[in-house]
């Protein structure tokens, strides 16, 4: 609830790209009439199919988002900027669900309470899973599926559950709906089921669960196919690269791009990972399949990754990508070796990692790209473009800009794209007044570029009967939450100190 609450306040509060917009299509679709075509003429990116035309993302990045359009449509009369709103939330819960399964999984394998707890808000709030959490791009989703896989394997594996392991299998196979590119992970997490068996009988018992595990994460493919064959008529075509260049890049460029470079290093953009990777070592001597099978599944992301043309993601804040294993690689938190000076660059690095994420939520990613004047598909054309060029770099002075001049004089609505009288629909380039501007020139004419990104900031600027909710309510029942949560946490933790013998 806390985690939760927290980044519901600082999202959007719209679809802050165009991606979220096609996922937002079929969700509604799927409420209002069980349709997963796309029916608004606007996503022009919408691939013709069998009956109509369908968006090449996965099922389940809009199967996960169907609550919060039925809240939205019951929560008053009928709005595509409230169901807009409401969606835009699904990172932020299922973000806060990959926090609530990482602190379980710590207390798991033996973390102490404080610990547990202290860790999980530095896997939360200093790593890129908070940005991630509060937008519409769907990796902090997609982790929580990455986590709970693991959770329920290692969970299969000391318990002996087949229950345990056919729910890791479950969340395996939503993975693979998202990116069907995840079946990669399938060995590494389903070794997490593997346990610590001492013997032939107990060896042969591991081996059944993490087949259990993956067989029921490979049934998601059959679910993949069949949901191809629906819309194309094709077992394999999803609708992907019909207009888009390869997906293939160079894995070195990539890999150093991703580690090294100013403009997408995981280290740079979520400094504690460095601790949660040494981590990793320790806890590799404690419960050692586990960090075999945690390894496993974050080096073949990593090398999956860097084998993309477009391995940073955009067009985003940092190295999105990595969001999907962050949690996953948080387990090593409380492994690391933490004494004298360390304790000192630890903690720096989780104070430096919760202000670069401050960074990232300030304002709105896009304007770093429009003020280059960047091609749509700039990283097919410069694949070195990152090791001369960093949006973090960039974003104090956007900050000081907007602080010091304001919205531009120019700025004569809110954002730029089709349905103008909508808030909190999808941003789209180089569209409307000023089109034939310069991208640095055109972007002054929209006030979402300027303002800044959190929804209770922005609304202010914006006239009470064309916002989608009330404003003071939602940061009421936010607030509400938020303390709830944040009380119930510490009454655990002060009941856990009472108690005689307790692992606090």
């Amino acid at each position: 609830m806390l985690v939760a609450a927290i980044y519901a306040a600082v999202g959007p509060g719209r679809i802050d790209i165009i991606d979220g917009q096609y996922r937002f299509e079929v969700a509604r679709n799927i409420v209002e009439d069980g349709s997963v075509q796309i029916r608004d003429m606007a996503l022009g990116d919408a691939v013709p199919g069998l009956i109509g035309a369908y968006s090449s993302y996965g099922i389940s990045g809009s199967l996960v988002a169907v609550p919060l359009v039925i809240a939205a449509k019951a929560w008053g009369p009928h709005s595509v900027d409230r169901e807009q709103f409401f969606f835009s939330f699904t990172s932020s819960l299922l973000g806060a669900g990959s926090a609530a399964i990482l602190f379980l999984f710590y207390m798991s394998l033996g973390v102490r309470l404080k610990a547990a707890v202290a860790w999980t808000l530095v896997a939360a709030f200093a790593t890129l899973s908070f940005p991630a959490s509060a937008t519409v791009f769907d990796q902090a989703q997609q982790g929580f599926f990455v986590i709970a896989a693991c959770y329920f394997g290692w969970l299969s594996g000391k318990r002996d559950s087949m229950a345990d392991a056919i729910v890791a299998g479950a969340a395996l196979a939503l993975l693979v709906n998202f990116q069907e590119s995840y079946a990669v992970l399938l060995p590494g997490l389903g070794f997490a089921a593997w346990g610590a068996p001492v013997n032939a009988v107990e060896r042969r018992r591991a081996m059944e669960r993490c087949a259990v595990v993956m067989f029921v994460g490979g049934a998601g493919l059959l679910i993949y196919a069949g949901f191809n064959n629906f819309r194309y008529g094709s077992l394999v075509f999803s609708g992907k690269g019909t207009n888009h260049p390869s997906p293939f890049g160079n894995p070195l460029v990539g890999a150093a791009a991703l580690l090294f470079s100013p403009g997408k290093s995981i280290f740079l953009y979520s400094p504690p990972t460095t601790i949660a990777i040494a981590g990793l070592f320790g806890l590799a001597r404690k419960h050692r399949h586990l960090a075999h099978a945690v390894a496993a599944a974050l080096l073949t992301h990593f090398a999956l990754i860097a084998t993309l043309s477009f391995y940073g993601g955009d067009w985003c804040w940092g190295p999105r990508y990595f969001a999907t294993v962050l949690p996953l690689a948080g387990l090593g938190f409380p492994f690391a070796r933490l004494r004298g000076s360390m304790r000192v660059l630890a903690a720096a690095a989780v104070i430096i990692g919760v202000g670069v994420q401050l960074l990232a939520l300030s304002l709105d990613h896009h304007r770093f790209f429009y003020a280059r004047a960047l091609p749509r598909f700039f990283w097919a054309a410069d694949r070195g473009f990152y090791f001369h060029e960093s949006a973090l770099f960039a974003r104090p002075g956007e900050i000081l800009e907007s602080a010091r001049d304001g919205v531009p004089h120019v700025a004569t609505a809110f954002r730029p794209g089709p349905y103008p009288e909508l808030l909190t629909y999808a941003v789209f380039g180089m569209w409307g007044a000023g089109s034939d501007l310069p991208p640095p020139a055109w972007m002054r004419r929209y006030t979402v570029f300027w303002l800044p990104r959190p929804w209770p900031l922005w609304m202010r600027t914006i006239s009470r009967d064309r916002l989608p909710v009330n404003p003071e309510l939602a940061l009421g029942g936010l607030l509400l939450a938020a303390l709830l949560g944040g009380g119930a946490v510490i009454a655990g933790v002060r009941q856990c100190r009472e108690e005689p013998h307790a692992a606090c």
